[in-house]
């Protein structure tokens, strides 16, 4: 796996989908830090959505960057 973070633009409530457990978040970042509580097992099953966004999968959690500064590089990017 690639150490390269994949800029999000976070911005909204997220939920995290742990089986038939569903954590409503208040942004992705949230979520995020819900996931890396998980025991590894249920990590790579779970996934995050962002409410009107896309759905990560867990091997994509771990590359996302929730900071405000990736947020302004995908607005920009366009």
């Amino acid at each position: 796996m690639s150490d390269q973070k994949l800029p999000v633009d976070a911005v909204g409530p997220a939920i995290l989908f742990n089986g038939p457990i569903w954590i409503d978040c208040s942004t992705l970042q949230e979520a995020g830090m819900q996931w890396y509580r998980l025991p590894p097992d249920r990590a790579q099953r779970a996934s995050i959505r962002l409410i009107g966004g896309p759905l990560y999968h867990a091997a994509e959690i771990a590359g996302l960057d929730c900071r405000p500064e990736a947020a302004e590089e995908c607005r920009a990017a366009g």
